[in-house]
């Protein structure tokens, strides 16, 4: 009984093998060893050898092939003791390893080596190639102007850098941090930085991000490479659609700089009337003299949405300049005024 257990044991492992042959012709059947997963760097141009270590594993005279993989797409390589095209004249190859007289960045990707020993045992070990490449120059998205309390994102792209490079920005020659509250350049402005991808988002935008911009692309591979420079202005001027969009919302403080005799014939509502003769005096007074003369609570120094308007965008200009010699650097303007307002409004 022994005897016959033994047969079939015997029998079921051979057949298991056979499977597994007709398996990594068909599929790929193979066995990942811990340890057989390795990463290699080398510098563009240079030559390098890429182990096998599957075939360390193996005994006799197995049968190797190599694969070459780059993100979904799998090339073979090697198979039946030869190079595939275009390896041809350019690859070496050993029993052990594959030798590349000089890489480029093409190179970079996944090379797999899968062996099939004579008991029909297989392994199978992976090296992971990356060529360096220095950075060349990024480019660099900044847009010219942005109201105040919207939303910018600029950009930083570079595709040549191998590794991936990493970015920096930079704001008047100033590195930025990522986290704008670790610095006291950028404590007062309010944005998220991605090194990674390079996107630098403000949201919302204020007074304090008007400068001239740049970034930078590094990999530890060569010099970092820097972007040509972009200036940015936080504008103070609102549009009708970001002033609509402002009074829907109810979040607004607007202030009327007109006289009381023009806000008697129409106004925007919830707005509070200050004549801009009265714009200094009114912001400099202490939070309880300003409720009790105007009913309301007086602006914080760094209010997101504090808008000024008049007739046609000139006082309201005026109003806005006095309020930022005060710290009110948020303070804008909509420049169309109670005119626009009321055409578009139909009142």
């Amino acid at each position: 009984m022994g005897g016959a257990a033994g047969r079939e044991a015997a029998a079921a492992m051979a057949m298991a093998g056979r499977t597994c042959r007709r398996l990594l012709l068909l599929f790929g059947c193979w066995s990942l060893v811990a340890g057989q997963v390795t990463q290699r760097e080398v510098p563009e141009n240079d030559p390098v050898d890429l182990s096998c270590d599957a075939y360390l594993a193996q005994q006799g005279n197995p049968r190797i092939e190599w694969k070459f993989e780059k993100g979904e797409t799998v090339t073979l390589l090697y198979r039946d003791s030869q190079f595939t095209e275009p390896y041809k004249g350019c690859v070496q190859f050993t029993p052990s390893s594959i030798h590349f007289s000089s890489v480029t960045r093409k190179d970079t990707g996944k090379y797999i080596c899968e062996v099939l020993g004579e008991s029909g045992q297989l392994s199978r070990s992976e090296v992971n190639l990356v060529v360096q490449v220095a950075p060349s120059k990024p480019v660099a998205s900044v847009p010219a102007s942005v109201t105040i309390g919207n939303k910018a994102e600029l950009t930083c792209k570079e595709s040549d850098g191998s590794p991936p490079p990493t970015f920096l920005w930079y704001r008047n020659n100033i590195q930025m941090p990522v986290n704008p509250n670790t610095s006291e350049a950028f404590k007062n402005s309010s944005y998220e930085l991605n090194p990674k991808t390079g996107q630098l988002t403000f949201d919302p935008v204020t007074g304090f991000d008007t400068g001239d911009y740049y970034c930078e692309a590094q990999n530890n591979v060569g010099t970092p490479q820097k972007s040509d420079t972009y200036h940015l202005e936080a504008s103070n001027n609102i549009s009708y659609e970001d002033m609509k969009a402002l009074v829907a919302s109810g979040g607004a403080r607007i202030f009327d700089v007109r006289s009381p005799e023009e806000v008697a014939n129409g106004h925007i509502a919830n707005s509070i009337n200050i004549p801009v003769t009265e714009i200094e005096e009114a912001l400099k007074m202490d939070p309880e003299t300003f409720k009790m003369k105007y009913a309301v609570d007086k602006p914080q120094v760094d209010e997101k949405n504090f808008i000024f308007l008049c007739k046609a965008g000139r006082r309201s200009a005026f109003a806005v300049e006095i309020a930022k010699t005060l710290g009110y650097t948020n303070a804008r303007s909509y420049g169309g005024g109670y005119d626009e307002w009321s055409e578009k409004e139909g009142k």
